[in-house]
């Protein structure tokens, strides 16, 4: 009895860990592609802090990709969340970049306004 409940142990552990692998983290990859994209077409090359970003997002999705294809999905799952974060980061900061050049704009609209009506 003994020997039979250590060779179902054995061949358990076995089946459960050939089949532990994590899953391709498809869905995740596809997100974080989706997200530079949206960074790029915000203009997140046009300021070096996004665009920073926006490479480091570019390379972890390419190192991601090669993970997956090594069937090495938990670190490409851990590479994929740094692609987002840079990508997400990259968006935002494309955005206030181009808030402050409407904002420094606008300003300097106001201005040459005040300047013709005291004329």
């Amino acid at each position: 009895m003994t020997k039979r409940v250590i060779w179902a142990s054995y061949a358990a552990a076995h089946l459960l860990g050939g089949c532990g692998g994590a899953a391709v983290p498809q869905e995740q990859l596809s997100s974080a592609q989706a997200a530079l994209k949206g960074a790029e077409v915000a203009g997140a090359a046009e300021d070096p802090k996004a665009s920073l970003h926006l490479k480091l997002a570019r390379e972890q999705i390419e190192k991601a990709k090669a993970l997956i294809a090594d069937n090495d999905n938990e670190e490409a799952a851990r590479v994929v969340d740094r692609a987002q974060a840079d990508a997400d980061l990259a968006l935002v900061l494309a955005r206030e970049a181009r808030a402050k050049r409407e904002a420094t704009e606008a300003r300097e609209q106001v201005e040459e306004l005040k300047r013709r009506i005291q004329k």
